[in-house]
Order: structure tokens, then sequence, then C-alpha cells
């Protein structure tokens, strides 16, 4: 029977995740020696500053070369190398229930954050879940190890779509509960009533220090409209029903469509955040291992 993590990637997937790993732009903080620098100053690994002394500190860290030449004392400050907390954010609102020829968008934001959930604990970092609708719905604090891993998976998975959107609100509880900067993985298809929202959200992220990657989740027949016939059609999240020619509309939905996209990737692009549009008739993993191949070459990880 499967189940964690195989509840939603199967084995083969699983395996085609191996040797990825996820790097962060910015300097992290842990508390586990790891792959990732950290400006957590310490008295091991590689050279990084002086600062003067004070009473109490200890003195085989004094540089006595310094001191032959200024008459002052200083000690030598080093960079640790330290654990990543990565923080996936997945939008469970209703907008993401949406499906039309494939898999509904939480099922696919779902197998999204469990496949980057295993690549980071597979290199001994830190992973945690929130999902957010009006509110954060579910949290759980980073953590590694398999056994977190089979609760971040089972969470995914037993999870359902079930409210409108809030993501400023949800993302201020975000930045409460997350003390160390680290890494924030949001994955949504954005939709919020507040035009302001992604600004908004990471602005707020930024001044935090966190380094941030937005995923968002399309279906295809967002994208064109593919309907043909007159027809009802109901939002998900406010229930409001509108009857229309999808012949009539389509160039100007289209339109409509592309510019919101394109103010999320500007957004983005903006505020120093990487971004990328994935739509849901893409398989997951491969995605997944073009884009970490790519994010390595940057981050060097």
């Amino acid at each position: 029977m499967n189940e964690g993590i195989y509840r939603l990637l199967t084995h083969l997937e699983v395996s085609e995740l191996a040797h990825l790993s996820i790097g962060s732009r910015f300097a992290v903080e842990g508390s586990m020696q790891g792959a990732h620098r950290s400006r957590l100053k310490g008295s091991s690994i590689e050279f990084s500053d002086y600062r003067q002394y004070v009473p109490g500190d200890d003195v085989r860290h004094v540089d006595w070369r310094v001191y032959g030449r200024k008459e002052r004392l200083y000690i030598r400050q080093y960079e640790e190398e330290s654990n990543l907390r990565v923080y996936l954010m997945v939008d469970t609102s209703k907008s993401m229930a949406f499906r039309y020829q494939n898999m509904r968008k939480y099922d696919f934001a779902a197998k999204l954050a469990a496949a980057l959930a295993y690549v980071t604990v597979q290199q001994q970092d830190s992973v945690g879940l929130q999902l957010f609708g009006t509110r954060l719905q579910h949290t759980l604090p980073p953590r590694s190890g398999k056994d977190h891993l089979r609760v971040v998976a089972e969470t995914l998975a037993e999870n359902e779509p079930s409210e409108e959107t809030d993501m400023v609100a949800s993302f201020e509880m975000l930045t409460q509960k997350a003390g160390r900067r680290g890494l924030v993985i949001i994955i949504s298809d954005l939709y919020d009533e507040h035009p302001d929202a992604l600004k908004n959200i990471l602005s707020r992220l930024k001044q935090r220090k966190h380094d941030v990657v937005v995923y968002q989740v399309v279906d295809r027949a967002e994208l064109e409209l593919p309907f043909r016939n007159v027809g009802k059609f109901q939002s998900l999240e406010s229930g409001s029903e509108l009857v229309s020619n999808p012949n009539e509309i389509r160039q100007s939905y289209q339109k409509a469509v592309a510019n919101f996209l394109e103010g999320c990737r500007t957004t983005c692009n903006a505020m120093n955040t990487e971004y990328a549009l994935v739509q849901t008739d893409q398989p997951v993993v491969p995605f997944v291992r073009r884009h970490l191949g790519r994010r390595q070459r940057y981050t060097g990880a």
C-alpha cells in the first residue's frame, strides 16, 4: 500500500529526483552543519571578517599579527556552513480545485510540493509546510528526516481546496512564524481580489531576508478558453455566475489573462524574486529537474 511520499509520487518519479539540490541565493541561518553558506559567525570553516575584541572572547581567536600592526585586539570571524530552511506555501483556495482535461491545480501543486520536499530532505535540510487560503490552515514547522517527509506528504495528499483567497493575511501569519531566514516557495495560481497582494507579500518576505521562489500554477484551459458553446461560468471561490458565449469573448479574455500573468512575472522580477509559470499538463518531475538544474547554476548549490 502506498503511503507517505508515494501517495503523490511514483517510485520512478522519486528515483528521478536523486542528486538534485535546492540552493538559496541569500545567506541562510540554521543549526545543523550542511551544504549552505550562513552569515552566522563562528570559529570554523572559512575566514570572513574581523571584529574588535571584547572581554569574554576566547583569546585563541585573537589575531596577534593584527595586534602587532595596530596594537589593538581583533577577533577573527568565520562563516559557518548551515542547513537551509525551506518553507513550502501551497495554495488551498477553491480556485485550485479547477481542472479541465488534466489533474486539478491543487493536485499538481501537491505533487510539486512533495517533489521539492523530497529533494530538501534528501540534501539533509529542513522543510516546512503551510497550506493557505484565507488563513494558514495547516502549519508544519521546518524539520528534516524521513518521518517528517512522510507527514508533509500525507498532509498534502489528504487536504482539499476549500477556502477563498486572502494571500496577504496568510503570509502575515507566515512572517510571524518563520523566525529564521530561509527559502520560501510559493505554489499558487496567484488569484487574489487584492491587486497588490503579490507585491505586498514579496515585500514583507524580503524585509525578513528570505529568498523567494514563486511557482504560478495554471490549467491550459484558463489560458486558452477552449469552450465552444454558450454556457454558464461559475467562480469557484465566490460562487458568482456568468452566462457568456466563449467565441465572442475569447480574444479579450486571452489578452486579460496574458496581462495578469505578465503582471505577476513583472512584480516578481521587480522584487528580485524567482518566478516560473507551470501548466498542469506538464509532467511534474521533469519540470522540477529542469528548474532546479537552472537554479543550481545561479546559486552554486
